[in-house]
């Protein structure tokens, strides 16, 4: 285990960093648990990414859990013997999940100091926050410091993305819509919005989704002149939708990093396979 100076950056699993930032600075990941057919598994430790699909294009009931207080214990304890003085978790929305409460719970346990983060957002926009965050410790910044970089991620990036599995949105209860409306036609697409997904339209085809998706983020970019982006792409049993989606982004001047991450079963469960999008935010946030 490394740490940042004296500090531990702990994130959970549905932060989806990719593996180089999460070596690079020694972040550690306490897993997310999903729930298939009355089974726990923890997440990209007991079950992969393609497994828990074919789990769902089965027919599979799923569901998802946090991680239990004694989880975060055993991860505070390891990062104390390895010489951190501090701990910083950066976590999913505590209106989103249980992990906030159960990372709280364990810090009352050790005796380590134990900071908690709470992004209020989920998926990869959490991980652009640690992400962002980490960069400032190692550049000799504050735990302040950091924490303000990371909250103002969480607060300017933007995310957009489809999928296919609306109903399996719906009975995660994370589905913003009166259910006496009909259901919608042709592709939505959808943005995660105050804790909840929001359909910002409805269009005809998969093709004229992709460009309203990135439309999205070009008018965020022309909302902020001279800014440079950080994007991730989500590939949810997606692969050539979030190719197709990741050259059209590549190709944009001000996007000047551009991460494909795959989208594990803790979101996976919400989303179903078929689920792309763009999940963006201007970097160095400080530029905003």
């Amino acid at each position: 285990m490394r740490v940042i100076g004296k500090i531990q950056v702990v994130v959970n699993s549905s932060s989806y960093l990719p593996g180089r930032v999460l070596e690079q600075y020694g972040i550690v990941v306490v897993p997310l648990t999903v729930v298939i057919n009355g089974d726990s598994y923890k997440e990209f430790i007991d079950i992969d990414a393609p497994a828990f699909y074919d789990h769902l294009a089965a027919g599979a009931k799923v569901s998802t859990s946090q991680p239990s207080p004694g989880d975060f214990v055993t991860v505070y304890e390891a990062a104390a013997a390895a010489g951190a003085e501090q701990v910083v978790a950066i976590l999913i929305g505590s209106t989103l999940s249980g992990t906030v409460d159960s990372a709280r719970l364990a810090a009352g346990m050790v005796s380590v100091p134990v900071h908690i983060i709470d992004t209020g957002v989920a998926s990869f926009v959490e991980g652009l926050c640690a992400w962002e965050a980490c960069e400032v410790l190692a550049a000799g910044g504050s735990l302040e410091a950091a924490e303000t970089a990371a909250l103002a991620v969480a607060k300017s990036a933007g995310n957009v993305f489809i999928v296919k599995g609306l109903e399996l949105l719906r009975s995660g209860g994370r589905m913003a819509r009166d259910e006496s409306d009909p259901p919608p036609t042709g592709v939505p697409v959808l943005a995660l919005e105050n804790g909840a997904v929001r359909p910002k339209a409805v269009v005809t085809t998969i093709e004229v989704a992709m460009g309203l998706m990135v439309s999205q983020l070009q008018a965020a970019i022309a909302a902020n002149p001279g800014k440079t982006y950080r994007a991730g792409i989500s590939n949810g049993a997606a692969d050539e939708l979030a190719a197709i989606l990741e050259a059209r982004v590549r190709a944009i001047p001000e996007v000047t990093e551009v991460v494909q991450y795959v989208i594990g079963p803790a979101v996976g469960a919400h989303t179903g396979p078929g689920c792309t999008g763009i999940i963006f935010v201007p970097h160095p946030v400080s530029q905003a």
